[in-house]
């Protein structure tokens, strides 16, 4: 709602603030000069250009609200009056095909009937138009906001305008916002309508378009254009034009929070966050716990004695014995027994002295071993049967002698060509008879062939005394 007050006209308006506070000679917004070609609006003005004047298509531009549609269409009327014929047609007028009618009649004037339909009335002002492209001028239907106009209405000038020859025919300039090109028939939408759409502008295109005004109203770029400023420029404009002239006054007086132009991140109230902390707090406690009684149960089991085995032990008591066993007498303690006994033992009795050993008897001398008996003789092996002796190989045959080759039989003579033979004998005359004359002989024809100079005779007067031979060329029979 902010928006709509941004340019009401309370105390003097909002223009003399800005003059008073940057010192501004005129309202930079209010300049229609220079033309912004950036963000394709300069691509978009060139293609109608060219395709008012030589195409033979419709034309479709679209976009927002306040994308400057509007302004295209004037620099294009603006910049090719002198050669194209621009009408506009009223969108808010046209609310049916009477209406139509009318308007496109008083373009026409006398060029169309009174009579008839309105349907027949529009094809015959397209038929009309013709002319008008013949004598050097083309004529242009401009039909700006057409989102106005009910899609029969649009439908029937464009079916108008297929009907005639296209390239000579009113061109047709539809302009609307986004959406449009569903009010028209697809399968006449996608063949001869080409489409322009505008895009939105850019926080750089807005800087773009902005500067240079502000610059020819005497105005300071880093204080209007600050980075600040023109991130809620972008954000309230929403990349329209209109919406730009209508936000940037209060921008620019600092009417509008910045709350506006960027919306903050407004954080809530640290109450709200008392319970998931408290559960924070409470997770770690109980984390921190488990933790430590755990650390304490690893550290008990690493300290628990473990009892030791026991370990046995003889302990003997008495005179000791060289490789003997321990007598009855002797006793084994261990570390596990009771006190050891010290009452003690009754004395050994005196062992016998050992009986003096017997001399050994000498050990009988070895009988002498038999000689060995002497092996047999291996018995002589048979001498091995003598191989048969092969056969002898059967002589190969002679060869038989080669027949004599037949000789040649001798090719027969050729046989002699028979004679010339004339077909007119009157007119034939033999060649040593021709150099027995005296005089000039003139050849008119030749030929390899009789029938070619039969011919020539043939078509010769009556009265024609003409001839023919048989001529000859090294010795041999040539031509006629």
């Amino acid at each position: 709602m902010i928006e709509d007050n941004l340019n009401t006209i309370e105390d003097g308006g909002l223009f003399p603030r800005l003059q008073q506070r940057y010192g501004l000679r005129e309202n930079p917004l209010d300049l229609e000069t220079p033309f912004y070609p950036d963000a394709m609006r300069h691509h978009a003005l060139e293609s109608l250009r060219h395709l008012c004047g030589f195409g033979d298509m419709a034309l479709l531009l679209t976009g927002v609200p306040g994308a400057g549609k509007t302004r295209i269409l004037a620099e294009l009327v603006r910049s090719e009056s002198s050669r194209l014929d621009f009408h506009r047609i009223p969108s808010a007028a046209l609310t049916g095909s009477q209406a139509l009618v009318r308007d496109l009649r008083k373009i026409a004037r006398s060029g169309l009937p009174a009579d008839a339909e309105p349907r027949e009335l529009v094809y015959r002002f397209f038929r009309w138009s013709e002319s008008r492209a013949q004598r050097g001028q083309r004529l242009v239907l401009i039909l700006d906001d057409a989102e106005r106009v009910a899609p029969e209405i649009l439908n029937l000038l464009l079916s108008g305008f297929l009907a005639a020859d296209r390239s000579l025919a009113a061109a047709l300039v539809f302009a609307g916002a986004h959406g449009l090109q569903s009010e028209f028939r697809q399968e006449d939408f996608a063949a001869y309508v080409h489409h322009i759409s505008l895009p939105s502008l850019s926080r750089e295109d807005i800087a773009a378009y902005l500067e240079p005004r502000i610059h020819r109203a005497g105005g300071q770029k880093e204080e209007l254009l600050s980075p600040t400023r023109l991130k809620q420029l972008h954000a309230l404009s929403q990349g329209s034009f209109g919406r730009l002239k209508r936000v940037a006054p209060g921008i620019w007086l600092d009417m509008v929070s910045g709350s506006r132009s960027a919306p903050a991140r407004n954080w809530p109230p640290l109450m709200t966050f008392r319970w998931p902390a408290l559960a924070l707090v409470l997770l770690g406690a109980s984390w921190w716990f488990v933790s430590s009684q755990y650390d304490e149960s690893v550290a008990d089991a690493g300290s628990v004695d473990v009892p030791e085995e026991p370990v046995r032990r003889s302990i003997t008591i008495g005179p000791e014995l060289i490789d003997s066993e321990p007598q009855s007498g002797q006793s084994d303690l261990t570390e596990a027994s009771g006190p050891i006994d010290a009452r003690p033992e009754p004395e050994p009795e005196p062992e016998p002295e050992p009986e003096p050993e017997p001399e050994p008897e000498p050990e009988p001398e070895p009988e002498p071993e038999p000689e060995p008996e002497p092996e047999p003789e291996p018995e002589p092996e048979p001498e091995p049967e003598p191989e048969p002796e092969p056969e002898p190989e059967p002589e190969p045959e002679p060869e038989p002698e080669p027949e004599p080759e037949p000789e040649p039989e001798p090719e027969p003579e050729p046989e002699p060509e028979p004679g010339f033979v004339p077909e007119q004998p009157a007119n034939f005359v033999s060649l040593d008879e021709i150099r027995s004359r005296e005089g000039w002989t003139l050849q008119l024809v030749a030929g390899n062939r009789e029938r070619t100079v039969l011919n020539v005779l043939e078509r010769a007067s009556d009265d024609a005394r003409l001839s023919y031979t048989l001529g000859e060329r090294q010795g041999s029979p040539g031509s006629c």
